[in-house]
């Protein structure tokens, strides 16, 4: 008996990703403002000449976007557990070269304040508003400094036509492009080979060239103000910076249905369909360490049989030896074995063959799709070491 599953999102998304990953904090407005009211001294106490700005100084004018952006994988990159573990283990592998390569994206201040031992506070809040806003140009091929940067007063967005009694405003057309996000969100190995790549796989997909760029998904816009009222007129809505990384959005990227499923001289053919309708990106996409993997099951008068197949990226070393942490990527991906993944738009066909009695006898069919991630997270273990003891019995 045919049996049909389906399972789609509509609307489109381009990201899944889990990334271990970080995007463009901006928001995009093309209303001007109007005239701005005088803002008390205490609100500039934190913006300095030639040096970056802590988040909190921000959200003391910008509280819509600093309450969407402290909730963030920005936010929290780094203090995620996730990080914490994998930073860890390449610091003891790789040291000063794996701190320098680590920091650059989850904590970028460091590079221009130098601050790679993270004293600083603001260096320690991560990808935060004042690097994004202060950057003026992105290298996508230099491994060493990706980022060409100007903290202090200017803060640069794509609005245009406004001002600030705070600060000033520079219009920036980078910031609204996917190459943007690309500084982070695209790493090569020693070998010039993509170990972590999504801005390369969105821009070999067809969503650059419709136009369609990261933030359109992963910023949407919300309701909110871009500046409290009592400060300055502004829009009714914003870019959200939370930037929309979420299980909805992850189940959304992929469509599962059978296509068919028949006996065929004793033997039962399953026709299965996959196709990534949600995702600007390959799926899944960030650290080679993820995969989707897709089971369908036949059961046969009783009978279960399973098979599996595996959609994901295999990066070895110079040697070839396959990389399984998410460090040992990053520090030693030289070559890409293989490379199953699902691209933007693309749609797979798999067939799979099941053994099975011959006859009209009833056979279920099932297809799962699963997201895998198995990174090592530090928690808190108890120590309890027996070092002795002692024994009486009293009559």
């Amino acid at each position: 008996m045919e049996s049909t599953a389906v399972t789609r999102s509509a609307g489109f998304l381009l990201g899944v990703a889990v990334l271990v990953g970080v995007f463009v904090l901006v928001y995009s407005f093309q209303t001007p403002c109007a005239e701005a009211s005088p803002v008390p001294e205490d609100f500039m106490s934190g913006i300095d000449e030639g040096k970056y700005t802590s988040a909190r100084t921000c959200g003391e004018c910008h509280a819509d976007i600093y309450n969407s952006w402290k909730n963030s994988l920005h936010a929290f990159s780094m203090t995620d557990p996730i990080f914490d573990a994998a930073y860890m283990q390449a610091l003891k592998v790789g040291g000063d070269e794996a701190r320098k390569l680590c920091l650059q994206c989850h904590a970028p201040m460091a590079a221009e304040n130098g601050d790679y031992e993270l004293k600083l506070g603001v260096t320690r809040e991560g990808v935060s508003c004042d690097f994004c806003h202060t950057v003026t140009a992105v290298h996508l091929e230099d491994r060493e400094r990706r980022f060409s940067v100007e903290p202090g007063p200017v803060k640069r967005s794509v609005i245009q036509k406004t001002s600030s009694p705070a600060h000033e405003v520079a219009y920036s057309e980078l910031h609204k492009t996917s190459e943007f996000c690309g500084g982070c969100h695209s790493y090569l190995g020693k070998s010039a080979k993509p170990i972590m790549g999504t801005y390369e796989e969105w821009k070999s997909g067809p969503y650059a060239s419709q136009g369609v760029q990261c933030q359109d998904c992963h910023m949407a816009r919300g309701e909110g103000r871009v500046v409290r009222p009592e400060i300055q007129d502004s829009a009714a809505e914003f870019h959200l910076h939370d930037l929309i990384h979420d299980t909805d959005q992850l189940r959304g990227a992929l469509a599962l249905r059978i296509e068919g499923a028949g006996q065929v001289s004793g033997r039962l053919q399953v026709d299965v369909v996959v196709e990534n309708v949600g995702s600007g990106h390959m799926v899944p996409t960030g650290m080679p360490s993820r995969e989707v993997v897709l089971t369908v099951a036949v059961d046969h008068e009783g009978r279960v049989q399973t098979q599996e197949r595996r959609f994901r990226k295999i990066v070895a070393d110079e040697d070839g030896r396959p990389l399984t942490s998410d460090h040992e990527a990053l520090l030693f991906g030289a070559r890409i074995l293989n490379d199953t993944r699902i691209g933007p738009g693309e749609k797979r066909s798999l067939r799979f063959t099941f053994d099975v009695s011959q006859g009209k006898k009833r056979s279920k069919v099932t297809a799962n799709l699963s997201y895998r991630y198995s990174p090592m997270i530090l928690r808190e273990q108890r120590v309890d070491v027996r070092m002795g003891s002692a024994e009486r019995i009293v009559y």
